[in-house]
């Protein structure tokens, strides 16, 4: 037969009293509305169950075995309230229900033996005071927030275990999980992905990704787990305080970063200021994966720089043509060797450019090195074929010069500096001559050629790529494309190329004939002073 224990108020319990309270297998506990139980030496569970409308306190630990303790009906609380350490322990999840509340300073725990279950809270998590510990168990919670929460109550995940919350598939509803472990850095997640609900488990570690090996990071990172692979559109606000920033981070410059080979490469979901103030939060989407989530600032999630230039090369009167991607010889393979591979040439792309940061005490000393693309209006993009060059690894309290180099065009180094510390940094070649710096005891070549009534352009004819335009005397560029066609053949013309003495860049090298490069540079150098050799500025 069923054994039932019936309690019904505070007067008949206190009369009685209760050191442990222990549920053999059948046995049921009814705690009704109004009522309070006290198990001042705890409660031990072999298969029996609780129907909780009341509340219950338990004083020592909590220990459940074999089968769900509370049942699907219980309203009522279960309030860990003992005067020393708590812990939750037995083999079996006790499954939750109503609301458990969390009321001890020094703090309840999963145990942390092998003898202790995942658990489950389908009702309310309420901190009063202390921290829930998971040790290497993980917790779910259900689809209500806990509440009370905040620094010294939350969720500590010290070690393996993880949070698990249900994220629907809506892109509206903000899921937040109550994590930290040596302080509350709670992380927000909402899922974009239509109609694709899933399960995310969350730890937190108190350290950036091991190969994250600057100070411009948050000293926190949040391991983030799905259940069902595939279907996430994630935005991720993480919570930090400032006394978890390392030394340089710029927290007007924040952005969330995900990495999968611990800091060796990230995915980051955009620069902006964090929000709040101590603690600090920021958004970062669309990540379309889980691994390690971190955050950052421009340092390593990179700042985009707006650049116009034109070539002068390939400038047809309004914008450049793009004949060398039109037959399919720019290159994905970045011709100075400083980024990686690009996984397609933009649409629009002219070719590669090298843009560097130059000591803005020292035009001539070199920073960073960045490379891109150009298009054909004169503006930067990535490799990805997005609008301006993503800058990453430089220090942004001081502006610098900006320089920008081509492998058969005239460098040029800005006359000002910019300054890199804004929301939007730029700066525009084409207005004037005045907008390249140039070394005044040249006289035999502006810094910049005007092609095109009062817009400007990098030099073309530098085949050689050593500081010169010169038709005649030695190493001229002239005998470069001659080389190249075949010096006993000048008629000849070599197609579809990607070559450097090709400075016209139609994708074909041409010594005689309509398209001649020859002819490029003699029209440079003036083809009644063939002799004249016209010299770079850039310093």
């Amino acid at each position: 037969m069923k054994k039932t224990l019936f309690l019904f108020s505070l007067l008949f319990l206190a009369a009685f009293g209760f050191s442990q309270i222990t549920l053999e297998s059948g046995a049921q506990l009814i705690v009704s509305s109004g009522s309070t139980v006290i198990a001042s030496d705890g409660i031990v569970s072999n298969g029996g169950s609780i129907d909780n409308a009341g509340t219950i306190e338990i004083k020592g630990d909590l220990e459940n075995n074999t089968s769900a303790l509370t049942t699907t009906g219980s309203t009522g609380t279960i309030k860990f309230n003992g005067s020393a350490a708590q812990e939750i322990t037995g083999d079996a999840d006790a499954a939750f229900y109503g609301t458990v509340e969390i009321d001890n300073s020094t703090g309840v725990s999963i145990t942390n033996t092998a003898t202790g279950a995942h658990q489950t809270i389908n009702g309310t998590l309420a901190f009063t005071n202390g921290l829930l510990t998971l040790n290497a168990f993980n917790l779910t919670l259900g689809s209500t927030d806990a509440t009370g929460v905040g620094a010294g109550k939350y969720v500590q995940t010290n070690s393996t275990g993880v949070m698990k919350r249900s994220v629907p598939g809506d892109g509206a509803t903000d899921v937040v999980y109550p994590v930290g472990n040596s302080a509350y850095n709670p992380v927000t997640l909402q899922n974009s992905a239509a109609g694709d609900d899933d399960d995310y488990g969350v730890r937190v570690v108190d350290a950036e990704p091991a190969a994250g090996s600057t100070n411009h990071f948050v000293d926190r990172s949040w391991e983030i787990t799905e259940s069902t692979v595939g279907g996430t559109e994630l935005t991720v606000t993480p919570q930090w305080n400032s006394g978890e920033e390392l030394t340089d981070f710029d927290r007007t410059n924040a952005s969330v970063g995900l990495t999968t080979d611990n800091g060796g490469t990230y995915e980051w979901g955009g620069t902006s200021a964090a929000s709040g103030s101590d603690p600090y939060t920021v958004a970062g989407s669309t990540f379309t994966g889980v691994g390690t989530f971190t955050v950052g600032d421009y340092y390593n999630a990179g700042k985009r720089l707006a650049l116009k230039l034109f070539l002068a090369g390939p400038f047809n009167g309004s914008t450049m043509d793009k004949d060398l991607n039109t037959a399919g010889k720019i290159p994905t393979v970045d011709p100075y060797g400083i980024s990686p591979d690009a996984p397609s040439i933009p649409t629009n792309a002219v070719d590669w450019v090298k843009i560097q940061l130059r000591d803005n005490g020292d035009n001539s000393s070199v920073i960073k090195n960045y490379s891109c693309f150009v298009d054909v209006n004169g503006n930067l993009l990535e490799r990805d074929g997005t609008s301006g060059l993503n800058m990453t690894g430089f220090d942004n309290s001081t502006p610098y010069y900006v320089a920008v180099l081509h492998r058969n065009h005239f460098g040029v180094v800005s006359s000002a500096t910019v300054d890199m510390s804004a929301a939007s940094p730029s700066y525009d070649y084409t207005t004037a001559q005045a907008q390249a710096w140039q070394d005044g005891t040249i006289t035999t070549n502006a810094a910049m050629k005007e092609v095109t009534t009062g817009v400007f352009g990098l030099w073309e004819g530098d085949a050689t790529g050593n500081g010169e335009i010169a038709y005649n005397g030695g190493g001229n560029d002239r005998l470069a494309i001659l080389t190249e066609v075949g010096s006993s053949t000048p008629g000849n013309t070599v197609l579809n190329v990607y070559s450097n003495n090709d400075v016209n860049m139609d994708a074909d090298v041409i010594y005689n004939g309509a398209g001649s490069d020859r002819v490029s540079i003699l029209t440079i150098v003036g083809s009644s002073t063939p002799g004249v050799v016209f010299t770079s500025h850039l310093p």
